[in-house]
């Protein structure tokens, strides 16, 4: 399996599990914050990897428990205010040696805002692999649509996938076409 397609698969996973979240239409963001750093801790653990969040903050890291080198590190945050520091700090880690995936998680940006990320990622990831789960729209209780992009070996896919409630008001996500090649 290709990096590439290890963070594909990483996006299908979260959207396709969306719901098992049990996120409510009237949870807080910082239930869903603490629920999708549970989820991404707890798959790391059972792909083999020793899962460590750091302690009051929105960032996890899955360690090799042999070397310990981290091969993946995540960061969330709820608000397109907060986007562009994580956005910084995802893309001016240093490309590691080791295999090493970024991971970043925002939970609300407007339109405009995306299509900036989405520039800086064309623009500034050179030697990285990252996935960004992005929900997006005009503000924080209807930002329903979910913008994927993973970046790996100079290629940069897209992906879209839209979350709803069901009838007992949890959220469920579901995709909205396959995999695109970006153009530059």
């Amino acid at each position: 399996m290709t990096s590439t397609d290890f963070l594909k698969r990483l996006c299908e996973g979260y959207v396709r599990s969306y719901r098992t979240l049990n996120l409510r239409a009237d949870c807080s963001m910082a239930d869903a914050t603490q629920k999708e750093l549970n989820f991404f801790g707890q798959l790391g653990e059972m792909l083999g990897f020793v899962a460590c969040l750091e302690w009051g903050r929105r960032d996890l890291s899955w360690l090799d428990p042999e070397t310990d080198n981290v091969v993946l590190y995540m960061e969330r945050e709820s608000t397109d205010a907060k986007a562009d520091r994580v956005m910084k700090k995802l893309l001016h880690t240093e490309p590691s040696k080791a295999p090493r995936y970024l991971v970043g998680v925002l939970g609300w940006l407007k339109e405009g805002h995306f299509a900036k990320v989405k520039r800086a990622i064309l623009n500034r990831l050179k030697g990285r692999s990252l996935l960004l789960l992005a929900w997006v729209g005009p503000d924080m209780c209807h930002a329903t649509k979910l913008e994927v992009i993973v970046a790996c070996d100079g290629n940069i896919y897209t992906r879209r996938a839209t979350a709803e409630p069901d009838k007992d008001k949890y959220w469920y996500a579901y995709f909205d076409g396959g995999w695109e090649n970006a153009t530059r």
